[in-house]
């Protein structure tokens, strides 16, 4: 004999307003802030970026001081720390650089930063903004390459191993196949891989944090909503891990900026190096293995 079937039973009322609340605010991410449900969201929030930059940049440097103020110090302690990390990395050819890779350190900063302002969202939180940037370190590390090698730069994918130096013929065959196709395949997909980590992992990084920080507010409104002494006593909980996770999300933004920042170093500074690792321009120096040019 069947069981009779029980009464449906309500769901508590703090259940029932996570419910509907947090799936509805969850929907309208990213788009429940600036330019909203509109594709130019990344562009909108991109130029509030480079208008906030440019605010501070002439609050900081319209007059300068010999007893630098606030702005005009924060602006000249961050030059001089990425001018410093460039000349570790590139050697001479830092200077020329630097504009480059203190653009995207700054940018990239004060996009991971914004998401932290109300009714704001990091353009670094979307895929459309890390692989614009990644794209634009790929093309620069490239061109430095062939602006300093010239069609030279390419073969550099092709000398990893040398055929010529095998004395037998099966040797020879298979040190072919390696110099010719199969290890500039790699090399090529390497190569593909660079912009693509930086992409995901800038984006990862701060979309998380945009969503954690999402999910806290999802839950104070629904506890809120819910009232009675359930709801205001589980209010504490987003109220307490708030500013935990703002203050997280201040050092994942600072340390994904610096994290992006290095790497394209690293990899422009490999692409110039090049000359040195492949026997071409001995005498121009680079930064292969930390030659200094002969005195």
């Amino acid at each position: 004999m069947a069981a009779p079937a029980r009464p449906a039973v309500a769901a508590p009322p703090v259940r029932a307003a996570v419910a509907t609340v947090a799936p509805r605010h969850a929907e309208a991410w990213p788009d429940a802030v600036v330019a909203k449900g509109s594709p130019w969201q990344p562009a909108v929030t991109g130029w509030i970026v480079m208008g906030l930059l440019f605010a501070l940049a002439t609050l900081g440097l319209a007059r300068l001081r010999r007893v630098p103020g606030f702005f005009q110090n924060l602006w000249e302690f961050t030059l001089e720390w990425v001018e410093n990390i460039a000349v570790q990395v590139l050697g001479d050819d830092a200077e020329a650089l630097l504009p480059y890779f203190f653009s995207v350190f700054v940018f990239v900063l004060a996009g991971n930063l914004l998401g932290l302002i109300p009714y704001l969202a990091s353009p670094t939180a979307n895929t459309s903004t890390t692989w614009a940037l990644a794209l634009c370190t790929f093309f620069l590390t490239h061109a430095v390459g062939f602006r300093r090698q010239g069609l030279g730069y390419v073969s550099h994918y092709f000398h990893i191993v040398d055929a010529s130096h095998e004395k037998d013929l099966l040797g020879k065959a298979v040190t072919l196949v390696l110099q010719w196709v199969m290890l500039p395949a790699i090399e090529g997909i390497g190569e593909i891989a660079r912009p693509v980590s930086l992409s995901i992992r800038l984006f990862g990084n701060i979309f998380a944090k945009e969503v954690l920080l999402m999910v806290l507010a999802a839950l104070l409104l629904a506890f809120f909503q819910a009232g009675g002494a359930a709801g205001w006593s589980l209010m504490v909980m987003p109220l307490v891990l708030r500013p935990g996770i703002l203050v997280l999300g201040v050092l994942v933004s600072l340390i994904q900026a610096a994290v992006f920042m290095g790497l394209s170093m690293i990899y422009v500074g490999g692409a110039l190096a090049g000359h040195a690792d492949h026997g071409h321009d001995q005498d121009t120096g680079g930064m292969g293995d930390g030659a200094v040019p002969a005195a």
